[in-house]
C-alpha cells in the first residue's frame, strides 16, 4: 500500500528536490502544491502526511497548519523551513505538528529519519486503537480473560458452560497462568449463585491452621480459641469456594474434605452440630494430581470427586499470539492506575517479548511490561525498556548431597525475598508446607 504525501512549497526547485528525496522510497506517492488554497481543497483525499514549507506569500505555515487541522484533526504534518527558529518549532509542535526540520545539506537523511518516526508513531496509534477496541468488545463477564488465541476462545466457552451447572470444577495450569482469574470469571457467569466468592490458597496457610480455616471452630476448642469462628466452607454457603493449590492439602485433611463434599455438611472443630451447606466448588493446582496419587500424596477418591469439569489454562509460550494483546492490556491498566498517559510499544519491543518463553507466564509478562512503563522515555516503550531476566548458570563447585543443595537454595531465596514464605514457594514451585517442614527439622531457618 502506497504512503501518500502532499508537499506544499512556493519554490519549485525546493519542492522538486523534496519530491525526489521522498520518491527514492518506492512506497511513497508524492503530490506537489504551490498554492495553500488548492491544498486545502484537496484535503478530503486524506493524505498520510503533509509536508509544509513555513514561509509562503499567500499564507504562512502556521496559519496553513491550523486550517489543515480544522479539517482533519488527526492529520500528520511535517514543517520544512529554511530557517532554524526554536521558538517557532516549539509553537508549531504545540499546535499538532509532528516535527520541524530545517533545509540543510543533510536534508535527505533528516527527512528520511523524521518520516520513518512519524510512520512508526502512526502505526503504534492505530494498533493501540484496534487493541483497545478488541478489549472493550470482550464479553463483560469474561473481561479478566484477555486474549484472542484458539486456546483462550475455548477457555471462555468452557467458563460459560461450567458456570451454569453445579458440577465441581478442576482447573489445571502452570503457576502464573491465571487460574484464579478463571475461577472469578466462572463466579461472575454463575447466575444462580447468591453467596460470596471465597478464595483460599491452601499452600499459603500453615498446615496446622488449614483445618480451622476451612471448617471453623467453637469457643474453647483449643488454646487461643476465645470465641467461635465460622470457617471458609460456611462463608461460601450459596456461593463459590475456590481452593487453589489443592495438591498441598495434607493427606489427613483430604479425608475430611472428601466427607464434606460428599455429605455437604461440616462440623466445626470442637463442635457437635452438623452444618448443612450448599456451595459451588472449584479446585486448582499446577501439579499433576495423577502423579501425586501414584506417589501416595493425594487421595484417588478425592481426585474423582473434585475432577468433575476439567479446565486447563495453557501456558503463555503456547499462545504467543496473545502476548501483544496482553502487553497492551497491561500497559493501559498500568497507565490508568497511575493516572499517566498510555505509552506506545514499538514493534521491536513486541518482538522481544514474543521471543521470550515466559516461565512465569502471564504474571511474569505483567511484571516485565509494568517495569517497561516506568523505564520508557517520551511514552514510547523501546526494545531496551523490555528487561528480560538473565538465566542463572548452574554450577556445582563441590560434592554435596541433594539435601544440602536443597537447603541452600531454599535458604538463599528466603533471604532474597525477605522471608516471604508464600513468594519463595511460588518461585521454587514447592509447597509452603515443605518449607515449614524443613524449618521444623532444622535444615533451614525462618529468621
Amino acid at each position: 500500500m502506497s504512503y501518500n504525501i502532499f508537499v506544499i512549497d512556493d519554490d519549485p526547485w525546493s519542492s522538486r528536490k523534496i519530491q525526489h528525496i521522498l520518491e527514492m522510497n518506492s512506497d511513497h506517492k508524492v503530490l506537489l502544491f504551490d498554492d495553500p488554497f488548492k491544498l486545502l481543497s484537496s484535503i478530503e483525499e486524506y493524505p498520510d502526511l503533509i509536508c509544509v514549507d513555513f514561509l509562503m506569500p499567500k499564507m504562512d505555515g502556521k496559519k496553513l497548519v491550523q486550517e489543515i487541522l480544522k479539517r482533519n484533526p488527526n492529520q500528520d504534518i511535517l514543517v520544512i523551513s529554511s530557517q532554524q527558529d526554536i521558538n517557532t518549532a516549539v509553537d508549531l509542535m504545540k499546535t499538532g505538528v509532528k516535527d520541524y526540520i530545517v533545509k540543510t545539506e543533510d536534508l535527505r537523511n533528516s527527512l528520511w529519519k523524521t518520516i520513518e518516526n512519524i510512520k512508526e508513531k502512526r502505526k503504534l496509534k492505530n494498533e493501540i486503537k484496534a487493541l483497545r477496541s478488541q478489549i472493550k468488545n470482550i464479553d463483560r463477564h469474561t473481561d479478566a480473560i484477555v486474549g484472542e488465541s484458539i486456546d483462550i476462545k475455548i477457555l471462555k466457552d468452557n467458563i460459560k458452560k461450567a458456570a451454569n451447572t453445579d458440577i465441581n470444577i478442576h482447573i489445571t495450569g502452570e503457576t502464573g497462568t491465571g487460574k484464579e482469574l478463571v475461577a472469578q470469571s466462572i463466579y461472575r457467569n454463575a447466575k444462580h449463585l447468591s453467596g460470596e466468592l471465597i478464595s483460599v490458597n491452601v499452600s499459603a496457610i500453615p498446615s496446622s491452621l488449614v483445618e480451622s480455616e476451612l471448617f471453623g471452630f467453637e469457643k474453647g476448642s483449643f488454646t487461643g480459641a476465645n470465641k467461635s469462628k465460622a470457617g471458609l466452607f460456611e462463608k461460601a454457603n450459596k456461593g463459590l469456594l475456590f481452593l487453589d493449590e489443592i495438591a498441598e492439602l495434607d493427606i489427613e485433611l483430604q479425608a475430611k474434605l472428601l466427607r464434606a463434599l460428599e455429605e455437604r455438611k461440616i462440623r466445626r472443630i470442637g463442635g457437635s452440630k452438623l452444618i448443612s451447606l450448599n456451595f459451588k466448588l472449584i479446585t486448582a493446582t499446577h501439579k499433576d494430581l495423577r502423579a501425586e496419587i501414584e506417589k501416595g500424596t493425594f487421595r484417588e477418591d478425592l481426585f474423582y470427586r473434585i475432577y468433575g469439569f476439567p479446565i486447563h489454562v495453557s501456558p503463555l509460550r503456547e499462545r504467543k499470539s496473545d502476548v501483544k494483546i496482553l502487553a497492551n492490556h497491561f500497559i493501559s491498566s498500568f497507565a490508568k492506575h497511575n493516572n499517566k498517559k498510555v505509552p506506545c510499544i514499538t514493534s521491536k519491543a513486541l518482538k522481544k517479548l514474543e521471543s521470550y518463553l515466559f516461565p512465569g507466564n502471564i504474571r511474569e509478562l505483567k511484571s516485565i511490561v509494568e517495569l517497561a512503563c516506568v523505564l520508557c522515555e517520551d511514552y514510547i516503550i523501546n526494545e531496551d525498556d523490555i528487561r528480560l531476566p538473565n538465566k542463572p548458570k548452574a554450577s556445582i563447585i563441590e560434592e554435596r548431597t541433594l539435601n544440602e543443595h536443597t537447603n541452600d537454595i531454599i535458604q538463599h531465596n528466603l533471604d532474597k525475598y525477605e522471608y516471604n514464605i508464600k513468594r519463595v514457594a511460588e518461585v521454587l514451585d514447592i509447597g509452603v508446607s515443605t518449607i515449614y517442614h524443613l524449618a521444623k527439622k532444622g535444615r533451614i531457618k525462618l529468621k
